[in-house]
């Protein structure tokens, strides 16, 4: 019988978080999937990783000789699944124990729905800061317009956190391999032509951020790489002129917000330029792009350091990082 879920884990030179993030796969109360585990030509210690974990039930160790990334692997794991539904766990994060049980709960709940996700928990220099949006926030649901699926404007998401019906690559077919970050939205742009969007306010996963300075070479870090991908998934979406104008804005003022967190003033402000918006958020940009980097940097170890002070506010979310600590430290 074909499992309810294919569980695709694509892996390069993260052996020890993705130590963690397999001990958070086989931590699930939901047991009906199969895993495709995958070294895409790592160099690090993930061959060691694999023998660790390889007496699990229904996971699939594979490993390439050369990177393909993350599109290449995803989409092998997708043309060999079984499962009904296929998710993703990026190597750097975590589920939370019930990420699946909640998800087959949905999926049974609502078999209209072919795009699912779930809120989940951010972390960022070894504490949870924050959640992707709070448990109250309107998010739409149903079937919506194609665009919505571009950037967290509408449909606070990211890949570790959805799920999606593997009916559906059908017609849209698999992940692009052109693309260098955004593939995943890209296709779930064309998902949604086709399917109703559904989600689970609870925050079940853990999603990583890293910072500049502890690692360099992060994909999530190469930002006009990201941005080239988003024109490509508008032209996917192909919206109306007003929806691609407010999304330009959008995506430009968070844009211009990254590079100011990350000291680089005078990118932030190439990006201001091409907003049209001219509200409180672009003034308040506008003006810290002016300061100068010494202020920006003293600036940031001021927040980071209050961050870290900050107790969790609610129990959820400290529950939630007592498990993270124990993941850390078991065996």
């Amino acid at each position: 019988m074909a499992p309810l879920f294919t569980v695709i884990i694509p892996a390069y030179n993260r052996a020890e978080l993705l130590r963690l993030t397999l001990k958070s796969l086989a931590a699930q109360t939901f047991t009906d999937y199969e895993a495709f585990i995958i070294d895409d030509g790592s160099t690090d210690a993930t061959p060691e990783v694999f023998e660790q974990f390889k007496g699990q039930s229904n996971w699939h160790f594979v490993r390439f000789e050369t990177n393909r990334r993350q599109g290449g692997c995803r989409n092998y794991a997708l043309e060999r699944a079984a499962g009904d539904y296929a998710t993703f766990l990026d190597a750097d994060d975590l589920w939370l124990p019930r990420r699946l049980e909640k998800f087959a709960e949905l999926a049974k709940r609502n078999p209209a729905a072919g795009f699912l996700f779930s809120n989940g928990y951010i972390l960022r220099d070894g504490r949870l800061t924050g959640k992707f949006f709070d448990e109250n926030r309107a998010v739409p649901r149903g079937k919506l317009p194609p665009y919505m699926a571009i950037s967290d404007k509408w449909l606070p998401y990211v890949t570790t956190n959805v799920a999606f019906k593997r009916a559906a690559l059908e017609k849209t077919g698999y992940f692009r391999q052109d693309l260098s970050h955004l593939e995943d939205m890209e296709l779930y742009v064309k998902i949604l032509r086709d399917w109703e969007a559904d989600f689970i306010a609870e925050p079940l996963s853990v999603y990583r951020i890293h910072s500049l300075t502890s690692s360099p070479a992060s994909l999530t870090l190469k930002w006009d790489d990201g941005i080239a991908d988003f024109h490509e998934a508008l032209k996917t979406a192909a919206p109306e002129p007003a929806a691609e104008r407010e999304l330009k804005d959008y995506v430009y003022l968070r844009q211009a917000e990254v590079y100011l967190k990350n000291l680089q003033p005078a990118k932030a402000r190439e990006y201001l330029r091409k907003t049209t918006a001219r509200g409180g958020p672009f003034f308040k940009l506008f003006a810290g792009s002016l300061l100068p980097v010494p202020a920006l940097s003293l600036l940031r170890r001021l927040y980071a350091l209050k961050r870290k002070a900050a107790p969790s506010p609610d129990a959820a979310m400290a529950l939630a990082e007592a498990w993270v600590k124990e993941l850390e430290t078991s065996r």
